[in-house]
């Protein structure tokens, strides 16, 4: 499974829209086997949506995220859990764990998890 999360500093960057770089984990049975931050800097919406297109992801974490850019990573199959924040080390175990959708993590007024 290959899982991104977008960051700012070491925590969830507020907007996907406008994160800098995102944080890549291909993670098989729950071990770590590659990890690296891809960045995002200088590239508009299209070009974003076709860039993480093309990092093969399962699953991407973020804050919010507009309705536009949403739509345009569901139709490239990636399962999108929005409204995250805090920690981006914290939020990754969690998630991990499958505890993301039990913890206290989701800011406020958020809807959690979408589907695929």
């Amino acid at each position: 499974m290959r899982i991104a999360i977008s960051i700012w500093e070491d925590k969830i960057s507020p907007v996907l829209d406008t994160a800098s770089k995102l944080l890549v984990i291909d993670d098989k049975t729950q071990k770590e086997f590659l990890r690296f931050e891809a960045s995002l800097r200088e590239l508009d919406m299209s070009q974003r949506s076709s860039f993480i297109r093309k990092l093969d992801l399962d699953v991407l974490i973020c804050g919010a995220v507009s309705r536009q850019f949403r739509e345009m990573l569901k139709a490239c199959g990636i399962k999108i859990i929005s409204g995250i924040s805090g920690p981006a080390e914290d939020v990754l175990e969690a998630y991990l764990q499958g505890a993301l959708p039990y913890s206290g993590f989701f800011m406020p007024g958020s809807k959690g998890l979408d589907k695929k």
